[in-house]
């Protein structure tokens, strides 16, 4: 009868331990299943640490100004006029007595012919930079670090110039699920769809896919598999189950 219940009670005892097996076992099938090896390269690490300089020079120049962009104004030798102008409903600028030019739809190498020709000055004495960008947007869904939300348009960037400049995507990004939609609002024509594959741009510096963004352009990055597996663990075996895909990566490693 001793034997009985001693061989019971082993049984009763192993049982949590056969339930921890198969739950260890089932989260690394599900780490398997998701892929978790990064396979696109960390993207997303690599994205941040092969950034630009700040601010390129030629996207900055190209930019067409509108209500409601702030510049930024310095005339050599004339202190008077150096400071901050936001441009009104009309499209102006305020000079004081210098008048009020229209820079609406101009570039700022444009304002500072125009200025020259208000103020007398040389136009190459003239340093004209757009301080706040405020006249037009771009939109952002999906994976991309911080909320879904706009920023400024800056001008001619590529995706990969505005996904760096704010912040990057998430390490639940798919790189090969990112795409820009462009509405055409403006102009009335059908909507497109431009696919871009980051991994090659970020990766292999392959750029042809490196879309330069205009006004109300809409920039998706999708969800990977990984993460999508993820939300299905309940809150509570997360760790384990990050704990387990990173194991896996690791094993899986060349």
């Amino acid at each position: 009868m001793k034997i009985g219940e001693n061989g019971a009670s082993r049984q009763v005892r192993s049982a949590p331990w056969r339930g921890a097996l198969g739950t260890l076992c089932a989260l690394g099938l599900l780490a398997l299943q998701a892929g978790c090896t990064g396979s696109h390269g960390n993207v997303d690490k690599k994205l941040m640490a092969d950034r630009p300089a700040p601010r390129r020079e030629d996207v900055a120049q190209v930019y067409r100004v509108g209500y409601p962009d702030v510049l930024s104004l310095s005339v050599k030798d004339r202190p008077q006029f150096d400071g901050l102008y936001a441009i009104d409903l009309t499209g102006r600028i305020d000079l004081g007595a210098y008048g009020r030019p229209r820079v609406q739809g101009h570039t700022p190498a444009e304002i500072a012919e125009l200025l020259a020709f208000h103020t007398s000055c040389a136009a190459e004495e003239i340093r004209v930079a757009v301080a706040e960008y405020k006249s037009r947007r771009l939109y952002l869904f999906g994976e991309v670090n911080g909320q879904q939300r706009s920023v400024p348009y800056q001008g001619q960037e590529t995706v990969l110039d505005v996904l760096q400049r704010v912040g990057g995507i998430t390490p639940g990004a798919e790189p090969e699920d990112v795409h820009v939609v462009r509405p055409h609002l403006a102009d009335g024509q059908r909507p497109e769809l431009f696919h871009v594959h980051l991994a090659d741009i970020v990766i292999k510096h392959d750029y042809k896919t490196n879309v330069r963004v205009q006004p109300d352009d809409q920039i998706v990055v999708g969800e990977n598999r990984q993460a999508r597996l993820e939300r299905c663990v309940p809150p509570w075996l997360r760790p384990l189950y990050q704990a387990v895909c990173g194991a896996v990566a690791k094993w899986q490693e060349p």
